[in-house]
């Protein structure tokens, strides 16, 4: 057996046969497509609006797939405003313009000592080679000959390589080059494509069209392996994929896993997975598959549908969180200098509390099987806790006269995702029935970073201390005023975050369905108790 060790980047241990993938270029067959007329600026400046248009709509259909998507719109934006620019000023054909934009960027990005900042010239070679094969028809997919469980071979590889694969095949990546922070690392662990990047030379050695077992969690690529080594992982993925048993650390605490859905669909497929109950519903997608705000019979039979999927086991509705990077096709919102710190969250619900108060109702009509609870998004002062729990109430006291049923026991939570609601921890404590708190949008704010902005994902940390400390607090809080207290964000899905998460005193944690196996296997290899 030979072992080949690169950096761990996407976690996850697979097999597969291995298929080798060159260096993308601009095909010989593209290039017959350039231009060869004299320059006109109109001319080319339409054909690079035309070619940036079709990049851009080819990026908006994945906008739901991942918050990268929609940093490499930023990214095409400020990239074509300059190649606009140099079309006009410098007399450069269209796709001379992209390349030497592409030059420019990617020569100031190569000089920073930061790997985090070298990586973003990364996401400019991918734009401008995606700009440049629309202006040449030149495009072919080299990933089509792939074949099941194919483990991938390359240098690098792009974001938009990956809209190219067929995820169905793809078991693994190994790749010569890259960073941890890049986005197809942080793409890789997303879509939970086991990752192994920084092999270097040895990654010649490693024959095309062979069966390799590849370690993500390690960064390690074996080869002419025993098949003892084979068959031990066919049997350990197998019991994960089926494992349908409550989680207990090895000193015999239970910890609840519990999972994030966003239609009644994965809740449907979090429970088959052996989901302790839906932590977190998010209700934005009743909102935007339609041209106006839904009624309250059309949220009622989702949220039922929903709350009888669960087959007994709590659902946790979030009410309706939409504004920065949320936003509803009919929006009555006007556009917000910084979305972020605009109107979001608890604050539209405040503002609009007709559409509020429909939720609510559907939510409370819903709420019959017993197994419903309700939490309110962005909270950062008691005040608008109580604002929002009085509507509540008066949706209540509505159904009873009208002697419509519902769950009299329904207490309200809240989301834990701000500054405020961190340093104001006891004082929710005392009038919230339940905290669940959202690592990705706490850890923005706590570290005053845009998590969407393509230059900060690296600053936007969810292991910084500021955060872990500002998760102790809450935690505390919480204990002290006998509430419970769930993670509900990215973190709550990353296994590396699992044993920290348990050491703070986190006893429930709500993570993306194709983790519950693993972070259940995490938690069997905790003790908390230590003496």
């Amino acid at each position: 057996m030979r072992k080949i060790v690169g950096t761990p980047a996407s976690s996850g241990k697979v097999s597969g046969k291995t298929f080798r993938i060159g260096q993308r270029s601009l095909s010989g067959e593209g290039r017959r497509h350039l231009p060869r007329e004299p320059f006109i600026e109109e001319v080319e400046t339409g054909r690079f609006v035309e070619a940036s248009s079709i990049v851009h709509d080819r990026l908006s259909a994945h906008l739901e797939e991942s918050n990268i998507f929609a940093a490499h719109l930023e990214i095409l934006d400020n990239i074509s405003q300059q190649v606009i620019t140099r079309i006009q000023e410098g007399a450069l054909n269209a796709l001379s313009a992209v390349e030497a934009t592409r030059s420019e960027i990617c020569a100031l990005f190569e000089d920073m000592d930061d790997e985090y900042l070298r990586s973003r010239a990364d996401d400019i070679e991918d734009l401008c080679r995606q700009l440049s094969f629309a202006l040449t028809d030149g495009e072919v997919n080299p990933f089509t000959p792939m074949e099941e469980q194919t483990i991938l071979i390359a240098d690098n590889l792009l974001v938009s390589d990956t809209l190219l694969i067929d995820k169905t095949k793809l078991a693994g990546i190994a790749l010569r080059n890259g960073s941890k922070t890049s986005h197809i690392a942080i793409l890789a662990r997303e879509q939970e494509i086991p990752l192994v990047l920084g092999i270097g030379e040895e990654i010649d050695s490693i024959p095309d069209r062979e069966m390799v077992i590849m370690d993500g969690d390690r960064g390690e690529v074996f080869i002419d392996f025993e098949e003892e080594m084979l068959s031990a992982l066919t049997v350990r993925s197998s019991r994960s994929e089926q494992d349908m048993n409550p989680a207990f650390t090895g000193d015999g605490v239970q910890i609840e896993v519990l999972a994030n859905a966003g239609n009644l669909d994965e809740v449907k497929e979090a429970i088959a997975c052996g989901a302790d109950g839906i932590g977190l519903l998010r209700t934005e997608f009743i909102f935007m598959n339609g041209d106006d705000f839904p009624d309250e019979d059309q949220q009622y039979a989702v949220y039922h549908a929903c709350a009888s999927a669960c087959e007994g086991k709590s659902l946790t509705i979030r009410t309706l969180d939409i504004g920065a990077d949320k936003q509803l096709p009919y929006s009555i919102l006007a556009v917000d200098e910084n979305p972020l710190l605009g109107i979001r969250g608890i604050r539209f619900s405040l503002l609009y509390n007709g559409i509020f108060k429909v939720q609510l109702r559907a939510i409370l009509r819903a709420s019959t099987l017993g197994n419903i609870r309700v939490m309110f998004p962005m909270i950062t002062s008691p005040e608008e806790f109580q604002a929002a729990t009085s509507l509540l109430d008066e949706c209540k006291s509505e159904l009873r006269n009208e002697g419509v049923p519902f769950d009299e026991k329904l207490r309200p939570g809240m989301m834990v995702e701000t500054p405020a609601s961190v340093i104001l921890a006891s004082d929710f404590a005392g009038v919230a029935d339940f905290f669940s708190i959202g690592t990705n949008d706490l850890t923005q704010y706590i570290l005053a970073v845009d998590r969407n902005n393509p230059y900060t994902e690296g600053a936007c940390d969810y292991f910084h201390r500021a955060v872990q400390k500002s998760l102790l607090e809450v935690v505390t809080a919480a204990n002290a005023a006998g509430i419970a207290v769930s993670v509900c964000g990215e973190m709550g899905s990353d296994p590396q975050a699992t044993a920290l998460l348990l050491a703070l005193g986190v006893r429930k944690l709500s993570v993306s369905t194709n983790q519950i196996a693993r972070i259940k296997e995490q938690i069997r290899s905790q003790v908390i108790n230590k003496e």
